[in-house]
């Protein structure tokens, strides 16, 4: 038996979150400068330039406001998680 990749509906979710946030900041004039780079500390789900600044980027893409908005699920941990992989990066 074979392994199939197959996406979940939230791996498909994220990406469509994903491909959406990317969208607006290219059209806000951002340039991308890395998606989904991963290091053995974590991932940073974009990495976009504008003309002097870099933003780091978490995507939190949600079906419904059943359990929050994104926003709540980057609590203080998540927060300084994505500080540390803004500094390897």
């Amino acid at each position: 038996m074979g392994i199939t990749n197959v996406e979940t509906h939230n791996q498909q979710l994220g990406r469509r979150g994903e491909d959406a946030a990317a969208l607006w900041y290219t059209e806000a004039g951002y340039r991308i400068l890395d998606r989904n780079w991963r290091c053995e500390h974590g991932e940073l789900d974009l990495v976009v330039a504008g003309d002097a600044t870099v933003v780091f980027v978490e995507v939190k893409a949600r079906s419904s406001g059943s359990y929050g908005s994104g926003c709540d699920a980057v609590g203080h941990t998540k927060q300084r998680r994505l500080r540390r992989l803004a500094s390897i990066w």
